[in-house]
């Protein structure tokens, strides 16, 4: 039995990795996650019309030598730089366990991105092992920094929805919130990589579970959506440090969702 890290009325944090621990789980109803974007410069040659240091091809990898980036912001235990093959068997598998943990009415939000790598786009349909996709909501976050002259300026990611047959929205009038969620970015968090506090928020208010799951807890927003909600949750973090990040930020008082105006 795996002893939490921390619990109180509404959460239960594990300290541990996610396919060692999201077996012991089951009938949980919303999955809310982003998982490491694998963002490290090799996984993405294999697309071709790229070229290692060429600024003018786009799609160099945020990360500089995958575990940390020119600005000095790297990943706790993790350095997201996987071989590309192996980065899709790891997130194949994640997403069937996580699937294996829902109850028959629930659903994954899935959050990753669409890249343009030198000249070709990917897109995160990679990464589903072949579970019902739903729908693809579109994260528009408040502009962008990486200019190149291959491509647009990308301003959006995904959250796919990965969902059984029987999920449903929590009413017909829930479905008013639209496949297009502005949000802005989350700004003064310490993790590299945090996903704003207004994606699980508008998940778990449009579809009303009662337990949610973040495999990839990283900084607790997940958590911290679902306790300003009354909703129980259960988040996994590999990483001790932000196990402790996780605690302090579920003492502190509610968040503003930073929805865009």
């Amino acid at each position: 039995m795996v002893t939490p890290y921390y619990q109180d009325d509404n959460v239960t944090l594990y300290h541990g990795d996610a396919l060692e621990v999201m077996p012991r789980l089951t009938a949980v109803d919303l999955i809310v996650t982003s998982p490491p974007y694998n963002l490290g410069s090799a996984p993405w040659a294999h697309l071709g019309h790229w070229k290692a240091g060429d600024a003018t091809s786009g799609g160099n990898g945020k990360w500089s030598a995958g575990v940390e980036s020119a600005s000095g912001v790297k990943y706790e235990t993790h350095g997201d730089d996987l071989p590309h093959e192996e980065y899709v068997a790891w997130q194949h598998e994640i997403l069937r366990t996580c699937w294996d943990t829902l109850s028959d009415k629930g659903a994954i939000f899935y959050n990753h991105k669409p890249r343009v790598v030198g000249t070709s786009l990917w897109t995160p349909l990679e990464l589903n092992p072949g579970l019902p996709l739903r729908q693809i909501v579109i994260w528009a976050r408040a502009g962008g920094m990486n200019y190149k002259p291959t491509a647009y300026m990308p301003t959006h990611e995904w959250i796919m929805v990965l969902a059984k047959e029987a999920f449903r929205l929590k009413s017909q009038g829930a479905s008013g919130a639209g496949d297009v969620w502005k949000i802005n970015q989350d700004s003064g968090n310490t993790h590299p990589a945090p996903f704003p506090l207004g994606i699980p928020a508008r998940a778990i208010e449009t579809t009303a579970p009662k337990l949610v799951l973040d495999p990839f807890a990283g900084s607790g927003t997940t958590l911290r959506a679902a306790k300003d909600a009354g909703v129980k949750s259960i988040g996994i973090e590999k990483s001790e440090a932000y196990c402790e990040m996780i605690t302090k930020r579920l003492a502190q008082e509610a968040f503003d969702f930073g929805e865009a105006a």
